[in-house]
């Protein structure tokens, strides 16, 4: 008896992801042709924003000019069957700067639907986020009639957002968060852990006290993955006279170097806002660093007046939020 090679077994060494049945990898020039395909149906464009491809060199152009993959662990993958290495379509992860979220998409060809493919696909793209990527959430999205996705991502665990425009056509948003991470009220000590090699690296630890730690009404905010400390941030009533009626000044937020650009700055600040939400304080403020100004401006954190110095740490600028 001839041995032959179980092809429900291999998967090439220049996959991403895998699973039972399919196995995830990087566009090649070879799929040109499939693409080209998976994009020439109506009935599989029909709740997407995109156009088809015009030939297969068409298709071919895309590939050699797709850049996703710059940015590591993102990208639209190829979806394989391990059977007999068909392309069903893909499946991947989406980076959106602007918004600063990661947006999981996938789509397959029509002969390949109602298997189970983009559910199977799509759940180990979530494992493969928030376990080897560690991000803090994903969000997707769908056509508001497009009913096989909303299955596929409630399926998954994907809860509904809101309804908004998506390349102009009505879509539902939908968030998932990774329940490896928790955020807790922490001691102003506490917060230590993150602040010293963050914000003072190769300074004493008490150099890590901010005058205001211990008052009553100041919060302090740990971020936890799996129990370990990642990310904080503290909120001080603390009056600057740029601004009327009652205040908090946002101090040390701080994540951890290899957690962070995964949304957890984010995360704390948002809760943060909440927090003084709810205790009708709607005014917040800040000195940022030169360096964090993009990212709050990204959460809509206005500059007032002009930089300064703060020695010896560098240039600063006074930021400010309206909560309502």
């Amino acid at each position: 008896m001839t041995d032959t090679l179980n092809t429900t077994t291999y998967v090439p060494e220049q996959s991403i992801i895998t699973t039972e049945r399919l196995y995830l990898r990087q566009f090649t020039a070879e799929d040109a042709a499939d693409l080209y395909e998976l994009n020439n149906d109506n009935e599989v464009l029909q709740y997407t924003g995109d156009e088809p491809f015009d030939s297969v060199a068409d298709a071919l152009h895309f590939v050699s000019n797709y850049t996703a993959y710059e940015k590591p662990g993102m990208g639209r993958w190829a979806v394989i069957r391990k059977e007999d290495d068909a392309f069903l379509g893909w499946c991947g992860l989406k980076y959106h700067p602007l918004e600063r979220v990661v947006d999981l998409g996938y789509r397959l060809k029509k002969k390949y639907w109602r298997y189970g493919y983009a559910t199977e696909a799509a759940k180990a793209c979530v494992q493969y986020a928030f376990q080897d990527l560690k991000l803090a959430s994903l969000v997707a999205h769908a056509h508001v009639d497009n009913s096989a996705s909303h299955k596929v991502l409630q399926k998954i665990g994907f809860k509904y957002i809101k309804t908004f425009l998506y390349d102009g056509k009505n879509a539902f948003q939908y968030s998932l968060f990774n329940k490896d991470y928790a955020i807790r009220q922490i001691s102003g000590k506490e917060t230590w852990s993150v602040r010293h090699p963050v914000l003072r690296q190769g300074r004493p630890l008490e150099d890590c006290h901010f005058e205001g730690d211990e008052n009553q009404d100041t919060i302090h905010l740990g971020l936890y993955h799996l129990d370990h400390p990642v990310g904080v941030v503290s909120l001080l009533k603390k009056d600057h006279n740029y601004f009327s009626g009652t205040q908090y000044q946002l101090r040390g937020m701080a994540v951890l170097p290899e957690f962070q650009n995964k949304g957890l700055g984010e995360l704390l600040v948002d809760e943060g806002e909440k927090l003084l939400n709810a205790k009708r304080v709607y005014t917040i403020w800040l000195n940022a660093r030169e360096v964090a100004v993009s990212f709050y401006t990204n959460l809509d954190y206005e500059i007032m007046g002009k930089p300064f110095e703060v020695e010896p740490i560098g240039t600063h600028y006074l930021m400010h939020k309206k909560l309502r």
